[in-house]
């Protein structure tokens, strides 16, 4: 989470009268924009997409001094990054978060007319707005292509950290084990695509944390970090299942090779359950090119790569509840799911969050989409059959 605090987690259930969102704008390490009136945000995050992080946001322009006509202008899309700062009306709590690079940005502007006493006619701004689209700092590396680039580090959080060095600071979990990057690894054009690659051979992934830096964690999420109840005293409002075929393998392939360069293939299948390897769901493996270089190195990787898929969750659940600021992708929550035999507890992954105002303060409520396992639903699934 970007702020761990009971007072906070106390606000989120009860009163949060007064949140506003604080931004200003910077362009080359220069304040350019301080304190900009916003008058409606949404800010959302997809695992599913290279740059998570995508908002739009609107800020007021009454006297016309803010709308961009030119690249290096306050506001333009010519590297301005914004700000973005979450303060508590109520204990004045404040959650960075995190730096947004502007993408595009939309001024809507009003002129009034007057006639002047020869005759003639002037006008003058009569008030107007600037909708900014921003991306999260990983923007900056989907730009910035490889040109020919090739690996020069050692291991792989060496050459993530190589790979980012003028963009934003790296740092790791403490799960997460490095490891030696593979001679087998050639670069595309893509430096987020290069990233991405070598985070997956750590079973990692990435988001963007608070202070602006690329946080690498365990593919299977960080925490519990919060538990969503419901009740008068809880935060949970709804919870939706969706179940899709779509993702899911019963069954892990790893290939590599060894020294000499003889292949290896270790294999893992899900024997059990509903989606057992053969049963009626079929066979359905995942591919993953490994670093091991014996037989027993590639089946341990095929064996973790199943587990870890396995835990990182298969099955979604739309879930709104009320706004928690400090929530990031990736963090492991417990939502506590009605059914017709009582609440169940249910483990989950964060892999998507839309927040957004209401006006200019932020809505009470927001959407979350938790990323469970099949093995917790199919546990629910035979209490709710015996009732």
């Amino acid at each position: 989470m970007r702020v761990v605090s009971d007072e906070l987690d106390a606000q989120v259930a009860g009163t949060s009268s007064g949140d506003v969102l604080e931004v200003h704008a910077w362009r080359g390490g220069a304040l350019v924009a301080e304190s900009l009136a916003v008058t409606s945000w949404q800010l959302g995050w997809d695992d599913s997409r290279a740059v998570q992080g995508q908002a739009t946001v609107t800020v007021a322009d009454p006297e016309g001094l803010l709308a961009p006509w030119g690249y290096g202008d306050a506001l333009a899309p010519g590297g301005t990054r914004l700000q973005v700062t979450w303060v508590s009306g109520v204990s004045d709590i404040r959650v960075p978060m995190g730096w947004w690079r502007v993408r595009a940005a939309d001024p809507y502007e009003q002129w009034r007319i007057y006639t002047l006493g020869d005759g003639s006619v002037t006008r003058v701004p009569g008030g107007g707005s600037v909708t900014l689209r921003v991306d999260e700092e990983t923007a900056t590396a989907d730009l910035e292509r490889l040109d020919a680039e090739v690996v020069t580090a050692a291991t792989c959080v060496a050459e993530v950290r190589r790979l980012l060095g003028n963009i934003c600071p790296v740092t790791v979990h403490p799960d997460v084990v490095d490891r030696p990057v593979p001679r087998s690894l050639v670069y595309g054009e893509s430096r987020l695509d290069a990233v991405s690659d070598l985070l997956a051979r750590l079973d990692a992934t990435y988001r963007m944390g608070p202070d602006g830096a690329l946080e690498v964690v365990p593919a299977a999420g960080v925490g519990p970090v919060w538990t969503l109840a419901g009740g008068e005293a809880g935060v949970l409002v709804g919870v939706e299942r969706s179940l899709s075929d779509e993702g899911l393998y019963n069954a892990a392939v790893s290939s590599g090779e060894t020294p000499a360069g003889v292949p290896l293939v270790g294999r893992a299948y899900l024997d059990t359950g509903p989606l057992a390897y053969g049963g009626p769901f079929g066979r359905v493996p995942l591919f993953h090119r490994s670093i091991a270089t014996t037989q027993a190195g590639v089946q341990a990787d095929a064996a973790t790569l199943l587990a870890n898929r396995q835990a990182a969750g298969e099955a979604d659940l739309s879930v709104t509840c009320l706004t928690h600021p400090g929530l990031q992708l990736h963090d492991v929550v417990t939502v506590l799911t009605p059914t017709r035999v009582g609440d169940e507890p249910v483990v989950g992954r964060v892999v998507a969050m839309t927040m957004r105002s209401a006006g200019p303060v932020p809505a009470k409520a927001m959407t979350l989409t938790v990323r469970v396992s099949v093995q917790a639903l199919e546990a629910i699934a035979a209490r709710v059959r015996r009732g």
